[in-house]
């Protein structure tokens, strides 16, 4: 049994309607194998709710591309049905990364649908690309920050999270790696600097004395604090075996201003390693007969955008 697994949440703080949500802990442990397919998962239920989407990746390629059919959150969400999102950006900094990057952008099938792919520093490269190409206030949108240590800069979750100016922000994945997160720090050889930028500011301090148990909480109150999210929750990803079994390798935070992403969130969690859903039973539960599926997967009509 993973030694962290535990109710993260207070549902008397969800303020959905005039109802307590209850997020309950895991049926069993989301293992860190096991994280692009909670991605992939929630992100089906996303769409089922706004007909339509952009998808940012700061970190895209997959680590192990012998593995990306489990393993690369993008290919997953770029060949989830119904393939209801329209545009993508999708960054890393590696030469094989984007190669295997463009390799699924040429293999897409789907009318209507963009795909960039940018090579680079995610934290000069996506800035950049929302300076660019900026999002419409009512486009539904997702970014996945799924950093291994220190790669994700401050300023970085800072411009995604501010990026829209009215209705809801752009909804968040960010990764902080618990596991391996105190050696990393010790190996620093000049941590006041990296972790500022890491950080933001003077309280990675702050993180570094609390225990792993209560940073993935705290991380997800300045999600709220800073940034204004309506909701912000940590959920734990665990390691299956080796010298760190289970033990929390990732807190994984949400943050959304949708009143309906925690209860999917939770969702996705507690059912990341169940079969997927038939598309005719989520209609159903969704309410998504005023959009339909071409056989190419573009949108022929949309709802009320999210």
């Amino acid at each position: 049994m993973p030694e962290e697994q535990c109710h993260l949440f207070d549902p008397s703080s969800i303020p959905i309607g005039e109802k307590k949500l209850e997020l309950k802990t895991a049926e069993a442990p989301v293992w860190t194998e096991n994280k692009a397919q909670l991605i992939q998962r929630y992100l089906r239920y996303f769409v089922f709710i706004t007909k339509h989407g952009t998808y940012l990746d700061a970190f895209s390629a997959p680590q192990s591309p012998d593995h990306a059919d489990v393993s690369c959150a993008a290919k997953l969400v770029l060949e989830s049905d119904p393939k209801w999102f329209r545009n993508f950006a999708l960054f890393d900094l590696s030469k094989p990364g984007i190669a295997f990057l463009q390799n699924l952008a040429t293999a897409n099938t789907v009318t209507k649908r963009t795909i960039h792919v940018i090579q680079g520093d995610s934290n000069v490269e996506l800035p950049a690309f929302l300076a660019k190409n900026p999002i419409p206030e009512k486009e539904a949108t997702f970014c996945l920050l799924d950093q291994r240590t220190f790669e994700c800069d401050w300023q970085t979750v800072v411009e995604v999270a501010k990026h829209k100016k009215t209705g809801n922000k752009i909804e968040v994945f960010y990764f902080l790696a618990q596991g391996w997160l105190d050696r990393s720090i010790a190996a620093l050889g000049n941590p006041e600097v990296d972790l500022l930028k890491w950080w933001g500011n003077d309280d990675w301090k702050v993180l570094a004395k609390m225990p792993g148990s209560e940073r993935g909480i705290y991380l997800a109150e300045r999600f709220k604090k800073e940034f204004g999210y309506r909701y912000a929750y940590a959920f734990a990803i665990y390691q299956r075996d080796g010298i760190d079994a289970g033990k929390v390798m990732f807190w994984m935070i949400h943050a959304s201003d949708h009143e309906e992403a925690p209860k999917l969130m939770m969702r996705a969690y507690r059912n990341v390693v169940a079969p997927l859903e038939p598309i005719e039973q989520l209609k159903m539960e969704f309410g998504a007969d005023a959009a339909s599926t071409t056989a190419n997967g573009s949108v022929a009509t949309a709802n009320p955008q999210r």
